[in-house]
């Protein structure tokens, strides 16, 4: 079955590839600097590729979904895995991560959906 998953992450990726766009996960770094007075780490950025999709008009503004917020898809061609710690560049802007849940069916990640806010 695990083959079967293969093929499935694979074109999900190539999808993604062809239809979302490359952009930059951000993550804090590990804290520096003696355990009573940490400081924070320097960012690190992994490139990424997503396709944003739109909400309906029924998710917007009655719900927790507030206008200006984005949901879309993460490749798992990423050399990190997504955290919701993590922040998302879209449209030269940085997102916050609000919720971040893996399409994972057979326990086999193939993608990331994601809803960020600014």
């Amino acid at each position: 079955m695990s083959r079967f998953y293969d093929r499935m992450q694979a074109t999900a990726e190539k999808l993604i590839e062809r239809y979302g766009y490359g952009t930059q996960l951000e993550r804090d770094g590990p804290p520096t600097g003696p355990p009573h007075n940490p400081q924070p780490g320097p960012v690190t950025r992994h490139d990424c590729k997503v396709v944003e999709l739109e909400y309906s008009l029924t998710d917007r503004d009655t719900t927790l979904v507030l206008k200006g917020d984005k949901l879309g898809l993460i490749s798992t061609a990423v050399d990190v895995e997504p955290g919701k710690d993590d922040r998302l560049q879209l449209g030269g802007h940085l997102y916050h991560l609000i919720d971040l849940q893996p399409l994972s069916p057979g326990g086999q990640v193939l993608l990331y959906e994601f809803h960020a806010r600014r």
